[in-house]
Formats: C-alpha cells, structure tokens, sequence
C-alpha cells in the first residue's frame, strides 16, 4: 500500500510539473514583442493603465499582411492643440509659434485608420497579436496621431493614403493615382496627440472568436459584436452543453 501511494504521489507531482510547464509555455506564446523603438506608432497596440486617457502601456506592432487605408488632414493649430505640442518638447523651443492670424496660422496633420475591417484581418491573421488582445482585458490600437512633420507634405496632389509594413517599421505611403509620391516615416515625425480605440469581437465563419472591427474610447461595439473576447466564449461553451 506505501508503494502505491509514494506512485500516486509521484504522479502528482508529475502532473503538477506538466501543468506548471504548460502555463509557463502558454504564457511566453502569448507575450507580445514589444516595438523596439517604443515610440507612439498609429497601428501599435498599446495597454491601458489605469483612467487617465494618455496613460498607456505600448506593447508592439503587429504584422500587417495588407495596406491598410489611412485619412490625411492637414488643420490649423489651436490654443489647445499647440498646448498640447509645446508639451511635448519639454524645455526645448517650438519650431513653430502660434497665432490668430487665419492667413498666417500654423498648421498639423492627423492621420486615422479608416479600414477598421483591414486592421481587425491583419490581427487575426497574426497569431501572436490576435492570441494577446483576446487575453488582454485593456488592449487597444492608437487609431489616430496628431503630428508635425519635418518634411513638407504637399497634400494637393495626394489621392490616397496607407498604412504599410516594410520589413519592421512600419510607414506612411501616399500615393498619385496609384503611383507613389512620398513615404513618411513616423521618426520624421513630432506626434503631440492620439486617438486610442478598442477591439470588437465576434464569431466567423467556422464559430471562431476572433476580431471584427475597432472603436473608440467611450462608444460601444455594434451588436451582435463584444468588447470582451470571453464573453463570446462563454456563451460558446454553454452552447456546447
């Protein structure tokens, strides 16, 4: 009887190893690869802490498998915006200045992710960082910055504007009628302001959870979609019985 039960025991401790080592593997799979830079990157998912709105964590950049359509908008600076611009440089001197002069008045872009759907794809075709989300309670997208650039950009002839990856980074391609004018990159970029949005989740064809769109703080997911993933699996499992 004592050799059967040190073997029992034996095979709980085994078991509990097993277990031990399964958790620790799922956990290392669903840790996402953070952005070298660790830079305010539009399309970087980032983690909410706590309620302030700039309070962020910036966990990575997902591979994206497509261009994703982007708008561009130059604007005039106001007392507020530029407020937020000045803060940025801290100490150092703003390179431009403001005024209430219409004619004379400084300008911004903000550029937006306008293809929701081609996001949400791009997540759920990247395993690491549809597997993140899911598991994350707080995880959202920077889905619009507020910059300056340090190039001219001459928007007049600009007919369409995307999201893009070339190896790691990703850029900012604005095209002529399909022929590419000009690439941004978003280290030639001051951003003093964004947008941060969240993910709505729901069932595809073959019954997965899985990301279908993205909105903004403070508005809801259109039904039937989620804003937490294991709502939607729960309600799967309760099914199966």
């Amino acid at each position: 009887m004592r050799f059967i039960k040190t073997d029992f025991n034996i095979g709980l401790f085994s078991l509990g190893c097993f277990i031990l080592l399964l958790g620790c593997s799922t956990a290392k799979q669903l840790q996402f690869i953070k952005d070298k830079t660790n830079t305010t990157v539009l399309g970087t998912i980032v983690k909410k802490e706590g309620v302030l709105k700039n309070n962020i964590e910036i966990k990575g950049i997902p591979h994206l498998d497509q261009k994703i359509r982007v708008s561009l908008i130059e604007k005039e600076f106001t007392k507020t915006s530029f407020s937020k611009y000045t803060k940025v440089f801290d100490k150092q001197k703003p390179s431009v200045s403001f005024n209430n002069d219409s004619e004379n008045a400084p300008t911004y872009f903000e550029i937006e992710l306008i293809d929701d759907i081609g996001y949400a794809s791009s997540i759920n075709n990247d395993i690491t960082s549809r597997e993140y989300v899911k598991n994350s309670k707080k995880a959202g997208v920077i889905s619009k910055i507020a910059m300056v650039s340090q190039g001219t950009i001459d928007i007049k002839n600009i007919t369409s504007a995307f999201l893009e990856q070339i190896e790691n980074q990703y850029v900012i391609n604005l095209y002529t009628n399909g022929e590419l004018l000009t690439t941004l990159s978003f280290s030639e970029m001051t951003i003093f302001d964004y947008q941060t949005s969240y993910f709505c989740y729901g069932k595809n064809e073959r019954n997965q959870v899985v990301v279908m769109d993205i909105v903004e703080e403070g508005k809801t997911c259109k039904r039937p979609l989620e804003r937490k993933a294991k709502k939607l699996e729960t309600i799967k499992k309760l099914a199966d019985y």
